[in-house]
């Protein structure tokens, strides 16, 4: 039998006394030495942050934003507009959050260097990172503080700041971490191009003093996505493993429903606020959010979407009807694929290429916008690093427009 889940969860890294209270938990390093681990429990809650938008409006166009100090980044429908958010924290920030691209040895040194550096530069502040990270580095910086796997809330309570080192699937892993309201998160690039990456590990000193100093950051809000996983009548799926009704999955690139393993075409009935529009006969079907429309979606043939436009792109994957092109569709729109009678077998559903489940005939998976964006801190505004994204990674219409040419033009 099929589980609903194909990855097993991590082991707890705490332990309770017999009353109830948290343990630290020793475990031999990879050293042999005795490792003792430092939880966040004892930390603070998150800074109190106000969130506005630089520049004039017009008294029409102006958007609406909220100037009440608040712990969490929330985004509703039409709230969003075509440029970046400022954020100003009533403090500096006292928990930092640095995430790194597992077993590279580059960006382990950069981890050292990073963590290393806020320590010196303002020992006041709190440094976490994932347990199996602060158990490879508790020798180098035994100053590290971590969270168990099964207290993730805990990484919404106390952080005030996200680093990532990485690439673009290191900030997809971040937005995993946080089902609920994201902080800021400030990522580095390690050489390789990505679109999330808007600075460079050389610059992070410079990057992180400015943020942490001025207590600002520019932020572009890029939509998230929610997935809940369903049987027929409604009610939620569940866990085969016995731990319960599966929780509500937040994405930050795509939802994909696909055929999987199966040699045959599935059928997906596909439903918009609960109105059948089409019965898709295809390999799978993509439900992209404007981030992951440079995704998985884009390489089926759909739309680039800029990020700050609120929207829902549901994209075939090699549909048999050659009619089927992709839609996009309003933030407040809810999509039901829901697996057909006439499918010859179960459907896999993947999320930002992590997590996968299993869907049967007439089960069905819904999707929405989440309330809770991931805030990125951009360098310049947002429009100017998506053209550059664009130009640079994806080369958009260069091979009918050469870079001599666009030059040409340009200096018109």
């Amino acid at each position: 039998m099929q589980s609903r889940r194909t990855f097993s969860a991590s082991a707890s890294y705490q332990q309770a006394d017999k009353h109830g209270s948290e343990q630290p938990d020793k475990k031999g390093s990879g050293g042999g030495s005795a490792w003792l681990e430092r939880l966040t429990s004892s930390l603070p809650t998150r800074m109190k942050m106000v969130l506005d938008t630089p520049g004039a409006y017009s008294k029409d166009l102006a958007p609406n934003t909220d100037k009440d100090p608040t712990r969490e980044i929330r985004q509703s429908f039409g709230t969003t507009y075509g440029g970046n958010y400022m954020l100003q924290w009533e403090e500096e920030p006292r928990t930092i959050l640095i995430i790194k691209k597992p077993e590279d040895e580059k960006t382990d040194k950069a981890l050292v260097d990073v963590a290393s550096w806020i320590h010196a530069t303002y020992p006041h502040m709190n440094v976490v990172v994932e347990p199996d990270v602060a158990q490879e580095f508790a020798e180098q910086l035994p100053f590290l503080y971590t969270i168990p796997d099964n207290r993730r809330a805990e990484y919404t309570r106390v952080t005030d700041l996200v680093v990532t080192l990485g690439g673009d699937g290191t900030i997809l892993h971040t937005s995993s971490l946080f089902n609920s309201a994201v902080p800021p998160v400030i990522s580095f690039s390690m050489g390789t191009l990505g679109f999330l990456l808007p600075y460079h590990i050389n610059n992070y000193q410079n990057a992180l003093a400015k943020l942490i100093d001025t207590k600002q950051a520019s932020l572009l809000l890029r939509m998230r996505l929610k997935c809940t996983l369903h049987h027929a009548d409604g009610r939620r799926l569940q866990a085969e493993d016995g731990s319960g009704r599966i929780n509500d999955l937040t994405v930050m690139n795509e939802v994909n429903l696909h055929r999987g393993r199966h040699p045959h075409l599935t059928w997906i009935g596909c439903y918009v606020d609960g109105h059948l529009i089409t019965e898709a006969v295809a390999d799978g079907l993509i439900v992209a959010s404007p981030t992951g429309s440079t995704a998985y979606s884009l390489s089926a043939g759909g739309s680039i979407v800029h990020p700050s436009i609120q929207s829902l792109l549901l994209t075939p994957i090699c549909p048999r009807s050659l009619s089927f092109r992709p839609v996009l569709l309003p933030p407040n729109a809810t999509i039901q694929l829901k697996i057909g009678e006439k499918s010859r077998g179960s459907a896999e559903v993947s999320l930002d290429g992590k997590e996968t489940f299993f869907l049967d005939k007439n089960e069905y998976l819904q999707v929405c916008m989440s309330p809770f964006p991931m805030p990125c801190v951009n360098r310049v505004h947002a429009g100017e690093d998506w053209i550059k994204d664009i130009n640079d990674l994806l080369r958009w219409n260069q091979g009918f427009l050469n870079k001599s040419s666009m030059s040409h033009y340009m200096s018109e």
